[in-house]
């Protein structure tokens, strides 16, 4: 598929709340979990604890995989091939991110500060190829 298709099937899921991603262990088994992200200049940006098993799988293995949580008839998939580098940064330099998730800090049982404190591994994920339907 073209970068132009890759893109446009990421930007009509970029409202969701939730993608899972998947890694793969240093021994080679592949691991999957949900996670909050955003789609922003053409990436996927995923905010961890730079010590969660995540961080570490990209930092071995930097191939990564994420698909959207479908409806209960699996009508909609959509699966996106990347490559993930891991970066310092924090979530409130990212407008966008506030927006989306801000509101959910408190149920998590932090405010903006602690939360950047806390997930300032940034897991940026360049899409290479997607497929679905």
């Amino acid at each position: 598929m073209s970068d132009t298709t890759v893109q446009d099937a990421l930007a009509a899921r970029a409202a969701d709340q939730v993608l899972w991603l998947g890694t793969v262990t240093p021994s080679g088994r592949p691991t999957i979990r949900p996670v909050w992200f955003l789609h922003e200049g053409g990436d996927l940006l995923v905010f961890s604890e730079p010590g969660a098993a995540k961080v570490r799988h990209v930092r071995h293995n930097p191939q990564v995989v994420v698909t959207f949580p479908s409806d209960p008839a699996a009508a909609s998939v959509r699966v996106v091939d990347g490559k993930a580098t891991v970066e310092e940064a924090v979530p409130s330099s990212f407008p966008a991110y506030l927006d989306k998730y801000e509101p959910q800090y408190a149920g998590v049982g932090l405010d903006r500060a602690s939360f950047d404190a806390t997930y300032h591994a940034l897991v940026r994920i360049t899409p290479t190829r997607t497929w679905g339907w």
